[in-house]
């Protein structure tokens, strides 16, 4: 028997086994039910999201023989359905428009729609990428997707939403399909876990789901990627750090805290200990970015329980008393601009041990508000700076005015 890949056996067959999608799936399904279903849809959102896969359930549904009309709910079992499953129907035509960008494959499908459906209900043009069309290409389908026959129906799909025309868009039913949330996904994941009959840890799911940014698709590679990787059946959080190229929080938050000491040789030997165990330069700030986000995000809110279930308690209550939001933005802001010189450097390694110099050096000197606040508490006599008769002494208090009683620097 053929071996299929986790994500594809498990993609969804009908619209409502679409996961994290609801405002998409009970419109869909009322307009199937409705009988009210428009001749163009365009959908869009991030990668595995449900774009592609929500088009293919639609054409289904459009051509399922088990009803004597369109369903969102396909049979799966009829000889239209699973010819469309088995990408052999000829009157489901998807197109991938990062390869077909031109006119001349617009004009195909043009010439392709005057003949009537012969075996199912409706001709379906699913176009994927459709940002990748030319203007030309794009000009070529107005007049078609404003005024198809009643038996053709166009579903786009896209990454790029900007990219596309206006006079495409105001012909199309528009879905912005969001990010899935974690819960979603690991409830998903623990789905295929019993199907699979596999074992993963409770701390590898969240880590799968962490990194997947939403993505169901991403989610399911990884832990299939994962359990090619392990020993056995049992996939750990090790397993699915290496797989991700990421030595764990472990040592992160033991980076960090070096860097908030001041302390840049530590804090470069603990990265290289993380770049020997697997992880990249790229994954390594971006987590460094997440992290310093999550402190500014408990700093400003007050709010700590989502930073407790995904960091350590004791090292992260010892980050907040070392930290301020003054301290925390100008990290932000060095990783930020790291992010992109690690991008153009000639070892990505080399530019983030000078992104962690940047951060020590960074972290022992004192913010903006701790300096006027030690100024304001110092006598005049002391900074023998005459703040009412002298030109720099005006200056001062015109600076200092800036700052009155700054609450930042309370901790």
């Amino acid at each position: 028997m053929e071996k299929i890949v986790f994500s594809r056996k498990y993609r969804p067959k009908k619209i409502s086994d679409v996961i994290g999608q609801d405002f998409a799936v009970k419109t869909i399904e009322n307009a199937f039910e409705s009988d009210n279903i428009a001749h163009a849809f365009i959908f869009t959102g991030i990668r595995g999201v449900g774009k592609t896969t929500i088009a293919r359930i639609m054409a289904m549904g459009l051509n399922c023989s088990s009803y004597d009309k369109p369903v969102a709910n396909p049979c799966n079992e009829c000889i239209n359905c699973k010819e469309i499953l088995e990408d052999r129907f000829d009157e489901v035509l998807e197109l991938d428009a990062a390869s077909h960008t031109g006119v001349e494959d617009v004009r195909e499908i043009i010439s392709y729609i005057k003949y009537r459906p012969s075996k199912g209900r409706y001709k379906v043009f699913i176009i994927d990428e459709v940002h990748m069309l030319s203007n030309s290409a794009f000009n070529a389908l107005l007049k078609t997707v404003e005024e198809p026959p009643k038996y053709v129906k166009f579903i786009f799909c896209t990454t790029e939403l900007n990219k596309i025309p206006i006079t495409i868009l105001s012909r199309c039913q528009k879905f912005e399909l969001n990010r899935v949330s974690r819960e979603k996904i690991i409830q998903n994941l623990k789905k295929i876990m019993s199907l699979e009959n596999l074992k993963v840890s409770d701390e590898a799911l969240y880590s799968i789901a962490k990194f997947s940014e939403g993505s169901i698709r991403d989610s399911i590679t990884i832990l299939e990627q994962s359990l090619l990787s392990s020993d056995n059946e049992s996939i750990s959080i090790e397993d699915i750090d290496r797989t991700i190229g990421y030595a764990g929080n472990k040592l992160l938050l033991e980076i960090y805290l070096e860097i908030l000491e001041g302390d840049s040789k530590s804090s470069i030997e603990k990265l290289n200990e993380s770049f020997m165990k697997g992880s990249n330069p790229d994954t390594i700030v971006n987590e460094l970015l997440h992290l310093t986000y999550n402190l500014l995000r408990v700093h400003s809110t007050k709010k700590n329980e989502m930073i407790y279930e995904e960091y350590n308690k004791e090292q992260i209550d010892l980050m907040l008393e070392k930290t301020s939001i003054s301290m925390l933005n100008q990290f932000w802001q060095i990783l930020l601009k790291g992010k992109e010189e690690i991008k153009v450097a000639p070892q990505g390694i080399e530019a983030l041990e000078v992104i962690l110099i940047r951060l020590a050096y960074s972290a022992k000197l004192p913010t903006i508000e701790e300096l006027v606040y030690k100024i304001k508490n110092k006598k005049d006599y002391d900074l023998n700076i005459n703040i009412d008769n002298n030109d720099i002494g005006n200056d001062l208090k015109k600076i200092l005015d800036i700052f009155p009683k700054s609450k930042l620097i309370n901790k």
